[in-house]
């Protein structure tokens, strides 16, 4: 009895909190110069509904240079579900102070971010299980820098989504005349 309850236990942890990891491309410039390299995000979901996003590691990476900047953590992101129709989630946050901390990259002798103290950054978000989409806008006044971070990825764990049957333009699941119909109202402006 005691193993099937601490299964129980263990199973509910692992539902309190589910992470997805997106692979891809991310862009950071200060006052408009710097460049992109391949990076991880990963976007938990909080037993209360909220959502925390993890960019690990992150650099500033320009043809001349490469300086580690650390980690960025925004936690407790509402989400907005207003889109959720079409498949996406959205979640944002506007003049919110974080701390960049230290990352753990051995390749790296030196974090910038972690100098900087309190940084204010307005952030917007749009995700679903394929894939996420990361603008961060930070102004950082004592230097008069403005830093963008944009990051695109996919999850690479997701399964595809639903892609419809070729010549299905009515979305009924049927490709027959109704179709045809269909395609006949949108060309005489009926639809």
């Amino acid at each position: 009895m005691k193993k099937i309850f601490a299964m129980l236990v263990a199973a509910a942890c692992t539902l309190g909190a589910m992470a997805t990891d997106y692979a891809g491309k991310i862009a950071v410039s200060i006052n408009g110069q710097g460049g992109s390299q391949a990076a991880n995000v990963t976007l938990n979901q909080e037993e209360d509904g909220t959502y925390t996003l993890l960019i690990k590691n992150f650099k500033l990476v320009t043809p001349e240079t490469e300086l580690g900047v650390g980690n960025i953590v925004v936690d407790k992101l509402a989400a907005n579900t207003e889109f959720e129709e079409f498949g996406y989630t959205l979640t944002s946050v506007e003049n919110r102070n974080i701390t960049i901390t230290e990352g753990d990259d051995p390749n790296v002798d030196f974090w910038a971010g972690t100098t900087l103290g309190e940084v204010p950054i307005t952030m917007n978000a749009e995700f679903n299980e394929q894939a996420l989409l990361v603008n961060i806008n930070i102004y950082f006044a004592p230097l008069e820098q403005n830093i963008k971070v944009n990051f695109v990825g996919k999850n690479p764990n997701a399964t595809p989504g639903p892609q419809g049957k070729k010549g299905d333009v009515n979305g009924d699941d049927n490709v027959d005349i109704a179709d045809v119909n269909a395609v006949i109202d949108i060309m005489l402006g009926k639809q």
